[in-house]
């Protein structure tokens, strides 16, 4: 094990007070994800107080995103860490009935929204997104943008409304710092008592940040619901909850005197607003940083995307109906291909609870298993040319042969706890990357290239900027 690793986990052990020096040892997660060790079929680490099995046999993270029996739940460690941010929300938890329950309540409130509405929500924001920008006349910091774009529609569209300018800046400055502060990685080498562990978390300061971005959602979203009459009680998600068996120890009181249920509304709306934006900004966020390299890519789809009755060459139908397929498959293809290289949920986090044995290796009760798509949707194994950025290999008439095994792309996860909301998603970037393929050209300033955070997401490690062309 990497010596920086090594030493990172004693000084965790010796003192939740020198967390910050043992959190710049170790760096980012990604530091050690490269080279042929990761890309075994199953390597075993020893860590300080436990082993962890890192996975990329697809048999077996099949067996373990599956989990049929319950015998691979949720790390704690990430309970832990989002707990300041979503309390007891359905995405921090292990698993269980519960868990099952509240995800139909996602599912149905997702289902009641058409596939249009979302569509026409999304492109209604990034147009005035694209004005604000325009206006502005000076370089766009991208991440920030897409997540404020981001949250602003999947609140509106679940929940019937969002934040204030001056809130959305503030939520997403505070989540991104939310982000720096998770260590998740540390939290594998600190010891598992618990009042160590508990000590160690303490010193990430995360519970401030939480409260105050709690504070938001809950001003915003759960209030209004108070109300009996209020409007905000019949949009998809709220009316869902407002339905649902939440926990309650007010019997039968109204949700303005029942503080046990207010907090698990709380809980959940936090839920679907943190990981309903989350996903899409940092995939759109990743690909408009690679096509602002790539002009002519961004010509071919503007052009499509402008003009979509016109065109007549060898690569372009003249045949409307053609001309539409041939465009919904190039956006098809750039979302596939950042969901390849930058998944937003770069590592699942599992625990044994049991003995199991895996390609004749024993791993003990309590070990940490990993899945990340990050190394699988990078294994040179499994995918050519792995590392770069190519669009082209989804338009091909055959899907790449990776694709041969479903479980070597996995931007959603797999199996029960599969994202609800991919398809949600997939409409939103769709029409998210329409609206700025069609009116905006992306280009490079000079600047550091930013890097996957690795703490809860891959999102960018930077606010990076880009050059934005609005033509009038």
């Amino acid at each position: 094990m990497d010596l920086s690793m090594t030493l990172a986990g004693y000084l965790a052990r010796l003192s939740p007070r020198l967390a910050g020096i043992a959190t710049r040892l170790i760096g980012s997660p990604f530091r050690y994800l490269s080279g042929m060790p990761m890309e075994r079929q199953l390597l075993i680490l020893k860590l300080p107080v436990a082993r962890l099995a890192i996975v990329n046999d697809l048999a077996v993270v099949k067996t373990l995103l599956t989990d049929q029996e319950g015998a691979f739940p949720k790390s704690s460690d990430l309970e832990m860490l989002l707990r300041p941010l979503i309390g007891r929300g359905v995405f921090g938890q292990p698993g269980g009935d519960a868990v099952k329950q509240m995800r139909r309540v996602y599912i149905r409130a997702l289902s009641q929204i058409p596939e249009a509405e979302v569509a026409r929500i999304a492109r209604h924001f990034t147009r005035q997104y694209m004005a604000a920008w325009q206006q502005a006349q000076r370089p766009v910091p991208i991440p920030s943008e897409l997540s404020r774009l981001a949250i602003d529609i999947v609140t509106q569209a679940t929940l019937g409304n969002c934040f204030s300018v001056q809130e959305s800046l503030r939520f997403v400055d505070l989540f991104f710092k939310y982000h720096k502060r998770a260590n998740p990685l540390l939290l594998l080498l600190a010891p598992r008592e618990p009042a160590s562990r508990q000590a160690l978390f303490d010193s990430f300061g995360l519970e401030a940040i939480g409260a105050e971005m709690r504070a938001l959602i809950r001003h915003r979203f759960v209030d209004p619901l108070l109300d009996e009459k209020s409007d905000a009680r019949r949009a998809p998600f709220a009316s869902a909850l407002l339905a649902s068996t939440l926990p309650s120890d007010g019997c039968g009181l109204p949700l303005d005197r029942d503080e046990t249920r207010q907090t698990a509304m709380l809980d959940e709306i936090s839920v679907m607003l943190l990981a309903g934006h989350e996903t899409t900004a940092s995939v759109l966020s990743w690909l408009l940083w690679e096509l602002a390299d790539l002009p002519d890519e961004q010509d071919t789809i503007g052009q499509l995307m402008r003009e979509p009755g016109l065109g007549q060459s060898e690569t372009v139908p003249a045949d409307p109906d053609k001309r539409k397929n041939l465009a919904q498959r190039r956006l098809d293809a750039l979302i596939h291909e950042s969901l390849r290289l930058y998944p937003p949920i770069a590592f699942l986090l599992r625990e044994t609870r049991r003995d199991v044995v895996f390609r004749e290796k024993p791993i003990p009760a309590n070990s940490f298993m990993l899945v990340s798509p990050w190394i699988i949707h990078r294994h040179r194994h499994l995918w050519q040319n792995p590392d770069l950025f190519d669009p082209a290999r989804w338009l091909a008439a055959d899907p790449p042969p990776a694709m041969a095994n479903r479980t070597a792309f996995i931007p959603f996860g797999q199996g029960p706890r599969v994202c609800p909301g991919k398809r949600f998603a997939d409409v939103e970037m769709q029409a998210i990357l329409s609206e700025l393929l069609a009116g905006c050209r992306f280009s490079r300033i000079r600047g550091r290239r930013p890097e996957p955070l690795g703490s809860l997401t891959s999102r960018p490690d930077r606010d990076f900027k880009l050059r934005v062309a609005i033509p009038q």
